[in-house]
């Protein structure tokens, strides 16, 4: 196994839009550049000292598009969504990798809740992963909202549980969160604040509960978000 202090680092930058395409159905896709870095430490043995190892890739990650309908409105409302993860040419045998190289379905059914200054929400649904990785059993609930009119929060419990037995034989020298089939529970705290019109600004931490083949520890997150109406 990895040395326990072999370091694993990410930083990406996530581009994400939406569109109403018709009343009842919604398109969105997303789009990240990722680079990754693995760095195993120093090794003293006998008589000499091995320097620490640095992998390093950068380049274009997977791309999703999906859609969602809604079944239901009202202050209930239910949707179905489904979407495609499509690799964007990179290769699935560098060290570390950007992703597993073989597109992705899933789908999701979705269920929200929302009075006065309070929301929530709540999916559930299935990824067929290809390749020799194995299904994923997906959930998440969120409960988020406004305060002060000007700012926003949301806290998110999300979990994913591979199912099935994987052909893949996990690299016992470096652990490649990309090629592994993982379960993972983890929490997202989200803040955010209208800084005009249309436009919020966005941080937020998420947090490994537990876990097994995933990175344990903290992701931090800064983004932006703006919405504009199209007349038609």
């Amino acid at each position: 196994m990895p040395p326990r202090d072999t370091e694993y680092r990410g930083r990406e930058i996530r581009l994400y839009g939406e569109y109403g395409v018709l009343e009842g159905f919604t398109a969105y896709g997303s789009f990240t550049v990722k680079q990754v870095r693995i760095t195993e430490p120093l090794f003293i043995v006998p008589g000499r000292v091995l320097p620490e190892s640095v992998h390093q890739t950068t380049g274009a990650g997977d791309v999703y598009l999906g859609g969602r309908l809604r079944l239901r409105r009202g202050p209930e409302p239910v949707s179905l969504s489904a979407e495609v993860k499509i690799p964007s040419g990179y290769s699935a045998r560098a060290n570390p990798s950007l992703g597993t190289g073989q597109a992705d379905v899933t789908l999701r059914g979705l269920v929200g809740a929302s009075a006065r200054w309070i929301y929530a929400t709540a999916d559930a649904g299935w990824t067929h992963r290809g390749g020799p990785y194995q299904d994923e059993a997906l959930f998440s609930f969120e409960v988020g909202g406004h305060t002060l009119h000007y700012y926003t929060w949301r806290g998110v419990i999300r979990g994913v549980r591979s199912v099935g037995i994987s052909s893949v034989a996990l690299n016992e020298a470096v652990f490649d969160p990309a090629l592994a089939s993982p379960r993972s529970l983890t929490l997202d705290a989200v803040v955010g604040d209208d800084v005009l019109p249309g436009l919020d600004l966005e941080a937020g931490i998420s947090h490994v509960l537990s876990g097994r083949n995933v990175l344990a520890g903290n992701t931090l997150e800064v983004g932006l978000a703006f919405s504009i109406r199209l007349d038609r």
